[in-house]
């Protein structure tokens, strides 16, 4: 579900879609320092759907080794990834930090984690991004690649990638999901699904189930908080940052 990243290639032109930080378990260091599955020198353009570090968490690391290429996303998803990515370079330099010292109280040597990138490597990312879309404005890549973000309705920023591939003479319409915001929330527009796809690559985390009634999600909410507060407690959210803590927010607000 995690470490979000696609590649296509097309009249010459290697293509990432999204590029993203594995997470989970203690496992996932290993595949998160380890190759790309291609040399990232080759890549021409990265297209990222949206901020979250499961989306975008390696482009450091993709710079640091090699590429060179463009990154184009929306306005809000840049803005956004430049805070993500900033505070993955903290907090891994913490984790580091932590693991250290947790082996030298066993009086081991050496921790086995280290940092997939840091600070320098976020920073020296931002320099890459080039082009910034907007939802519905499709943008020529490559003579034979023209792209378009539409909105996903999954965060600030989110969108599908549509891509209008011509090689030889075939042409495809393909067409990535990123992730897939629910309908009826207050904060977002509802997704625009696009349309005449030859290939749709599609992410889902809730595709074997059915989501019950925001009003029923936001009843229990309301009833777990003044249950709460009626027994003099308090209450802890553990929750997204992004959208979620503002929808969390919204209704703590308004109910």
């Amino acid at each position: 579900m995690t470490g979000s990243c696609h590649a296509i290639e097309c009249g010459g032109k290697t293509l990432l879609v999204d590029c993203g930080l594995f997470q989970g378990d203690p496992q996932t260091d290993a595949a998160n320092a380890g190759d790309f599955g291609l040399d990232p020198a080759r890549v021409d353009v990265l297209l990222l759907t949206h901020a979250h570090l499961d989306h975008c968490g390696r482009i450091p690391l993709l710079v640091k080794r090699g590429f060179k290429g463009e990154i184009i996303a929306t306005a809000a998803t840049r803005e956004l990834t430049r805070l993500v990515l900033l505070d993955a370079a903290h907090q891994q330099d913490e984790e580091a930090k932590s693991r250290k010292h947790s082996a030298e109280l066993r009086g081991e040597s050496d921790a086995g984690f280290a940092p997939v990138y840091g600070l320098i490597d976020a920073l020296s990312a931002f320099d890459r991004f080039g082009r910034t879309a907007a939802y519905d404005q499709p943008i020529d890549v490559a003579t034979d690649v023209r792209v378009a973000f539409v909105n996903a309705g999954h965060i600030l920023g989110s969108a599908s990638i549509v891509l209008d591939l011509v090689e030889g003479d075939r042409r495809r319409r393909v067409i990535f999901s990123g992730d897939l915001g629910p309908t009826g929330r207050p904060l977002l527009r509802d997704a625009d699904p696009p349309a005449n796809a030859d290939v749709v690559v599609m992410e889902t985390t809730y595709g074997d189930r059915m989501h019950r009634p925001l009003d029923q999600t936001v009843e229990e909410f309301d009833e777990a908080v003044n249950d709460c507060f009626r027994r003099g407690g308090n209450v802890v959210v553990p929750t997204f940052a992004l959208e979620r803590t503002q929808e969390v927010l919204y209704y703590t607000r308004t109910h």
